[in-house]
């Protein structure tokens, strides 16, 4: 005797697929956003400026030891003592972790699934800034790509005021279409090993009826994107 499972799956099956008269899947896709030059300064030229036009920052400079001090300049800026950060494993300058903390600031890499879920949130509120590194950045919308994974969740990313980024230029592709046609290529690892991946386009924005901009209300009021050439 089949269980009440097998009957629904078994009726979903039997069902005609819908639309099977639709054409497969193009092999390429007309781009929503333009970039005919894809060299390094040409992609970097664009995302400056559409960041920039999204009222977010980009600081780029020449080796990690110039990126850990501009990331220090950019904390001490904000008056940080707490940070809320991650895995420094997962943000490409070294030595930067130990600058951090011989300038006394407190560093949080948040793990908000344990069982001191609720203090450790508490803690996160107070943090002036959150640092990160990140998988991509899309050339034409100014746009930061995060995949979540252990020591790089999405906290940092979303809590504190000010969202500090720093990423190498060979980061930089020409549009977000340019990323998920490298994830096909390679399997879908940032769909299928992440639980969450999001699109960061500038500080967080929010607009009522009366058509006034205000930034912040839901997320950084501060994008920084240090950019490592």
């Amino acid at each position: 005797m089949s269980s009440s499972r097998d009957q629904i799956l078994g009726k979903l099956r039997a069902v005609r697929r819908p639309f099977e008269d639709a054409p497969p899947r193009p092999k390429t896709y007309l781009p929503v956003t333009l970039q005919d030059d894809t060299s390094p300064a040409a992609l970097l030229e664009r995302f400056t400026r559409e960041l920039t036009n999204l009222k977010g920052d980009v600081f780029p400079v020449t080796g990690e030891a110039a990126a850990c001090d501009q990331v220090m300049k950019l904390l001490q800026a904000q008056s940080t003592t707490r940070l809320l950060a991650w895995d420094f494993a997962h943000i490409p300058v070294a030595g930067l972790e130990a600058a951090i903390r011989d300038a006394g600031i407190e560093i949080i890499q948040p793990n908000a699934h344990g069982a001191d879920r609720d203090e450790l949130l508490a803690q996160c509120v107070n943090a002036q800034a959150g640092l990160t590194g990140a998988d991509a950045a899309a050339a034409t919308t100014g746009t930061l790509i995060f995949t979540t994974a252990p020591g790089r969740g999405r906290i940092p990313t979303v809590l504190a005021p000010v969202h500090i980024a720093v990423i190498a230029l060979d980061q930089i592709v020409p549009r977000i279409e340019s990323w998920i046609a490298a994830q096909r290529q390679s399997g879908l690892p940032g769909f299928t090993q992440s639980a969450n991946f999001c699109f960061i386009s500038g500080p967080s924005r929010t607009g009522d009826i009366e058509m006034e901009l205000i930034l912040g209300v839901h997320g950084p009021g501060k994008v920084q994107v240090v950019v490592i050439q």
